[in-house]
């Protein structure tokens, strides 16, 4: 069903498409400022986890506040489970959950709201387009999604669940949010000079516990003390035994200086940071270069 819109049925709509989200909230303006019934709207969902907030914005390149205001930014950071995406050739507008949307010529944008005539067109998904095929609403949505993971990626935190046994199944439990990009620097305060060049895509959609938990520390086992075989072998020259001076990026075998305490490039480490698990299975051995079939890590970055 669709169904051209203007005036305050427009406005009545997009505060329902926000109110009504379950599952995901797709917000695409080039310009944002929310009023206080916009804000409170988006209010509920703030602490649930379950909901996906995909904030695309747009225009400004050189001075984005006036897309996208700092205050309404951080307010959208304080989601749980949230992407802000920024394309700089955005002029299109839409809103949309998993079930309606509308497209439309507003902005989501006080002043918009107040003084502009705007229209749109409202889908919504039922039995009926789905099954004749002519739905307008997951066309508009899927061109959406497709502007966003081509976007540059602002901001992305994602819920952190652990999975809990119960009598006859698992479930899972959240526990926090992982804040996985922050650019904000770069765009408002241009403290950065480069940004995130990863796309939204590359972002997975919740995190496990057990990919985050730190490695506990546990009491030390006194052993008998033995004359050890060192356990690296270095390269021997004139029967020395030489430290390398060069090594190789454990996850993407380049050359980087060998030093066992930092086995990855610099790129390759910003990534293993975002979760800091150091027996995660990397590709490459540091010492030698050769593949080590996820049996390196950066707790043991040389092949035994």
């Amino acid at each position: 069903m669709s169904k051209f819109i203007t005036g305050k049925e427009l406005i009545d709509t997009i505060d329902s498409i926000i109110w009504d989200a379950e599952k995901t909230l797709l917000i695409v303006s080039p310009f944002i400022k929310l009023d206080g019934p916009f804000k409170k709207n988006f209010k509920k969902h703030i602490n649930n986890p379950a909901l996906k907030l995909v904030v695309v914005f747009g225009k400004n390149e050189n001075a984005v506040q006036k897309s996208l205001n700092k205050e309404d930014f951080e307010f959208f950071k304080s989601f749980k489970n949230v992407s802000v995406i920024y394309e700089p050739k955005l002029h299109a507008k839409y809103y949309g959950n998993e079930k309606k949307g509308v497209i439309t010529s507003i902005n989501l944008y006080d002043h918009s709201v107040e003084n502009n005539i705007e229209f749109g067109v409202f889908s919504e998904q039922t039995l009926l387009t789905q099954l004749s095929g002519s739905n307008h609403d997951l066309d508009a949505w899927q061109k959406c999604i497709e502007i966003a993971n081509n976007g540059k990626v602002v901001y992305i935190k994602r819920p952190v669940y652990e999975q809990k046994k119960f009598i006859i199944n698992y479930s899972k439990v959240y526990i926090d949010s992982e804040v996985l990009v922050d650019d904000t620097d770069y765009f408002y305060e241009k403290k950065k000079t480069t940004f995130s060049d990863r796309k939204l895509g590359s972002f997975p959609e919740e995190i496990d516990s057990e990919s985050v938990r730190p490695v506990r520390d546990e009491r030390p086992i006194r052993e008998e003390r033995k004359v050890a075989e060192p356990s690296v072998q270095y390269k021997s020259v004139n029967n020395y035994q030489a430290q390398p001076s060069k090594g190789y990026c454990i996850r993407t075998g380049e050359q980087i200086p060998f030093n066992p305490n930092q086995p990855l490039s610099y790129s390759a480490w910003k990534i293993w940071n975002e979760f800091g698990n150091v027996d995660f299975p990397e590709k490459f051995c540091h010492l030698t270069g050769r593949p080590s079939n996820g049996k390196t890590s950066f707790r043991k970055p040389i092949l035994g």
